[in-house]
């Protein structure tokens, strides 16, 4: 019975701890989805940014950024042909947003870090650089 009893407690400890990764996976992909969900429906707008302090809003003016699934970002400048492509990436346990747009130009380029997300809705993000030796603040929102 003793043997019985000490099985029983290991099988419900593996239970319970196969159901608690199973758990976190699931919970992982809900925010996953919900980060690309939020990201990819609709265009975004930079309403602030600052970097060292400087406000640069300004120089992002005209550019609207649309997010895929597919990890690719493209930033549109409206009124002209231009569209220059580039990469993100949500993490989730990170609360991060990682964006890359290889070759691009001023301002464009300064969107190239890992931005720890500070304060998130369906139609807003606001984050800093998930590097702290650098100074910016980043905040978008969802064009309407």
């Amino acid at each position: 019975m003793e043997k019985f009893r000490a099985c029983y407690g290991l099988l419900f400890l593996l239970v319970f701890s196969v159901s608690g990764i199973q758990c976190k996976k699931i919970k992982e992909d809900l925010g996953k989805k919900f980060i690309i969900d939020a990201m990819t429906s609709g265009l975004w707008v930079v309403q602030v940014f600052t970097d060292d302090n400087v406000d640069i809003t300004a120089d992002f003016g005209g550019y609207e950024f649309q997010f895929r699934e597919d990890g690719k970002v493209f930033a549109i400048k409206t009124g002209t042909a231009e569209q220059v492509s580039g990469t993100w990436e949500g993490n989730v346990n990170d609360l991060t947003i990682f964006s890359n747009f290889p070759g691009a130009g001023e301002p464009l380029v300064r969107l190239n870090d890992t931005w720890k997300i500070t304060n998130n809705t369906p139609k807003l993000v606001e984050a800093k650089p998930f590097n702290a030796v650098r100074t910016a603040y980043l905040k978008l929102v969802k064009k309407v």
